[in-house]
């Protein structure tokens, strides 16, 4: 069946039409399925059920169970489910059944399968303390260990548990860093992050889900197919499951002071309730949040040509914002393994205060010409800009089968102004006005169904995705034309994949989406319309096993890069007289090519990534005009950017102390031959790699009795190297904590933090574009203390179930 698939696949993506495609992946379903039933038809077989738990009553996710001879032959095996369940089916007979995960001792049971179905006891696994005799000082446990898909490292019973936030558990869990972008998994930049299945949308959520409620973290760096071809990375957040019913509620509130400006004192606070009663579950919460920063810059910015124009300026810019959320929806288990759910989200930001001033020198061959002085406030105009996001759900299983099902609405609108004051010593004065709207829709569906088949699991569904948005552009002041386009972008995906355990040892798994895309722009007042149709596929491997006592795992995936919708709005936007900036509705997605490996032992764990990207999109600047004028586009790179990461982490314990180290580096092979008029050859060719980025984090977290907790950190990144900037100054951030817990049952916590103390936290950069270069020296406000007060009342954590869809294209509208 399997050749015969690959038969139509070839057959069929050679033909490249559209409806040959669909032709082949209702082939495809109908093979599967055909397989599906065929397995359900063999009534001799006989489905055995378990539970696996650690001796902390923990479910024991990600290790393995297989039944096998006596010779040894391995008849059906799984990796257990992330709740520690787990489903064997094979004919009736005698077994031996093998459960296995490393740190623990492996557990064997003769089985006897009778009948249709058998459920096991609760299977307790003990820890293998000669391992951790060896691995750990002291007897600690790793709170590490590899799935078959990535890094997943344990909260609940170790320090991590009471460290504060989800934010700050990520923060220092193995794979993460904690870069100047925020977090960043290392080599594969900002993931996409799920808490019990259902992702992210507002980064608030992490700061608003306390760290004793989280039961594991997983990072992926390579995910399979059954995510977005554009997903580059995810991170997996699995809560602890509160038993109870009742009225409960979670309330916090957070002063952060910075230090560098008085003003900027930042006030957030937060409500979320429950009520659950038999199988309803019923929540509801609000979050409000003022947000403030400042940024310091020196910048200059020469741009060759006849004559070379060299600009020497300061850079002063403070914001703030006020942020509303609500949230609402319910859960209801309409029997077991049914559940169906509603959760609408709901944020507008209440108030924007933006202000920059530029103070720029102008040169011309090297003689001063100008000075200008420039002063820039941005705010919303009209309606205020909001979010609202609808998800429904439906989770269940007949029989072996497991479906789960997601509905989604997106809409989103913004309109902004800004007010700009130039003064100069030799030209006339301006005074620049310019306004926005935007305005955006989507709609999403995504079906996952499961399957158990011969030794392992057959994943497979489809997802759709239907956006729409618009965009309108106009400025008076300056000789920039106005603007109005539409978006359109359907995405209609299917994906199958198939994993199972080889050996008893290893687990594999294969997969692979096909992704249809139809793209339109319509310019609404010109003729740069443009249609665009993408028929890919993207194939995933991977495979993870256990050599003695070293567990390793390899993973292959291509992904993609779409253009956000903002980038393909070909309207010019107004930053300063020299300085304008655009999107570019001709951009072509990006194919990157990943390679992933890792490796654990003991409390030491080694990950190296590879990459190679196509058409990799960067904003590059260039000459707008014989006037200096210069304008930052994004582009399509005519050559491949190569990539590379590898970093080794060490979480050891002794007594009170837990130590989190990490060291690393990342770097890139990329040449780039670029116009530069100052050459004789008017061409230059640029190397943008040779420079790799070193990295270093440490953090100490020291537990005492009576709640206590104390924590010191630091982190360190070298200059080096980045895409086509340069990090030009190496860059410490220091942070330290002091926290206590108080109540019987540790439901107040307290915490006093601080962070950037020697006000080391560089980010100074610069960047080549052959015609033009640029470099700034950035101070931004990292030096804060904050003070957070957090209490929960008979908290039950929701049991919503909903995991989303057309998760990528909701975020490119934002």
């Amino acid at each position: 069946m399997l050749y015969l698939c690959s038969v139509l696949l070839n057959y069929y993506s050679n033909k490249g039409n559209i409806c040959n495609m669909k032709r082949f992946l209702a082939i495809l379903a109908g093979c599967l399925l055909f397989c599906a039933s065929m397995s359900a038809a063999r009534q001799n077989n006989v489905t055995l059920r378990g539970t696996i738990e650690e001796v902390s009553g923990t479910p024991a996710a990600f290790a393995t169970a297989f039944l096998s001879k006596d010779d040894g032959t391995v008849v059906s095996g799984v990796s257990v489910k992330e709740d520690g369940t787990f489903e064997l089916s094979a004919p009736a007979g005698d077994y031996i059944l093998t459960v296995s995960l490393v740190g623990f001792k492996e557990v064997t049971r003769n089985i006897s399968l009778k009948g249709t179905q058998m459920t096991l006891p609760v299977i307790i696994l003990s820890e293998d303390s000669e391992l951790i005799g060896e691995a750990v000082v002291q007897a600690v446990m790793p709170k590490t260990k590899l799935t078959g898909e990535g890094l997943q490292t344990s909260v609940r019973g170790s320090v991590l548990e009471n460290i504060g936030t989800a934010n700050d558990v990520l923060a220092r869990v193995p794979g993460i860093i904690k870069s100047d972008k925020g977090l960043e998994v290392i080599g594969k930049g900002a993931p996409l992050i799920y808490i019990n299945g259902k992702k992210v949308t507002d980064s608030s959520e992490l700061y608003r889900l306390q760290s004793h409620e989280i039961q594991s973290v997983e990072v992926i760096s390579n995910p399979g197919a059954q995510y977005d071809a554009t997903v580059r990375s995810v991170v997996r957040i699995r809560t602890i499951r509160r038993k109870g019913e009742g009225f409960g509620f979670d309330a916090g509130i957070t002063d952060s002071q910075s230090t560098r400006k008085k003003d900027n004192n930042d006030i957030s606070s937060y409500l979320k309730t429950n009520y659950r009663k038999g199988g309803v579950d019923i929540f509801a919460g609000a979050d409000y949040s003022e947000v403030s920063g400042l940024q310091e810059s020196d910048l200059w910015r020469e741009t060759f040509g006849s004559p070379v124009l060299r600009q020497d300026g300061t850079v002063d810019a403070d914001y703030e914002t006020k942020d509303l959320t609500l949230n609402t929806g319910f859960n209801w288990q309409i029997a077991n393994n049914h559940f169906t759910g509603v959760k609408i989200d709901w944020k507008s930001s209440l108030d924007l205060d933006q202000k920059s001033i530029l103070d720029d020198d102008i040169k011309m061959d090297g003689v001063l010409k100008e000075h200008l002085h420039s002063v820039t406030n941005d705010f919303y105009t009209g309606k205020k800009p909001y979010q609202t996001n609808v998800n429904a759900y439906y989770n269940g299983s007949f029989g072996k089968l497991s479906i789960d099902v997601n509905l989604d609405y997106f809409a989103s609108g913004n309109t902004r102004g800004s007010h700009s004051n130039e003064t100069s010593t030799t030209n006339d004065d301006a005074v620049i006005n310019a306004a926005s709207k935007a305005k955006s829709r989507l709609y999403a569906g995504k079906v996952v169904l499961s399957y158990p088949m011969g030794p392992g699991m057959l994943q497979f569904g489809t997802e759709e995705t239907f956006s729409r948005s618009s965009n309108d552009y106009t400025l008076s002041g300056a000789a920039i034309p106005a603007s109005s386009s539409e978006v359109k972008e359907d995405n209609i995906a299917g994906f199958a994949s198939y994993g199972f355990v080889l050996g008893g040892r290893a687990q594999v798994n294969a997969g692979l989406r096909y992704e249809h895309v139809e793209y339109r722009f319509d310019d609404l007042l010109g003729k740069n319309d443009l249609t665009r149709k993408y028929d890919s596929f993207f194939p995933s491997l991977s495979i993870a096993g256990v050599l003695g006592k070293v567990q390793g795992s390899l993973s292959y995936s291509v992904r993609t890069s779409r253009p956000s919708f903002s980038q393909l709005d070909d309207a010019i936007r107004y930053n300063d007289r020299f300085t304008l900036q655009g999107g570019n509705a001709r951009l072509q997605p990006q194919i990157m090519h990943s390679i992933s490996a890792a490796a654990m032992y003991g409390f030491f764990a080694l990950q190296a990534n590879y990459s190679h990207t196509d058409d990799a999109i960067s904003t590059w600047s260039r000459p707008y005009n014989s006037e200096g004028v210069i304008i930052s586009l994004p582009t399509n790179l005519d050559k491949p950017l190569r990539e590379y990461s590898a970093y080794v982490t060490a979480t050891p314990t002794i007594g009170a102390w837990h130590l989190t180290g990490l060291v690393g580096l990342q770097g890139q092979w990329l040449k780039l031959d670029v116009e530069d008029p100052s050459q004789a050859s008017k061409k230059r060719t640029i190397s943008y790699g040779g420079d790799p980025i070193w990295f270093a984090q440490l953090n100490n977290t020291f537990t005492f009795k009576k709640g206590w907790q104390l924590e010191l950190g630091g982190s360190f990144r070298s200059k080096g190297r980045a895409s086509i900037v340069s990090l030009c100054d190496n860059s410490l951030q220091t942070s330290a904590a002091i926290q206590k817990t108080l109540l019987k049952d540790g439901s107040l916590v307290i915490r006093l933090s601080g962070s950037d103390f020697f006000r080391l936290e560089n980010n100074n950069i610069t960047a080549d574009f052959g015609a033009y270069q640029i470099y700034q020296s950035n101070v931004f406000d990292t030096q804060r203390v904050v003070l957070s007060v957090r209490y929960r009342f008979n908290s039950v954590k929701s049991k919503y179930k909903g995991t989303g869809a057309g998760n990528d294209a909701r975020d490119r509208m934002k």
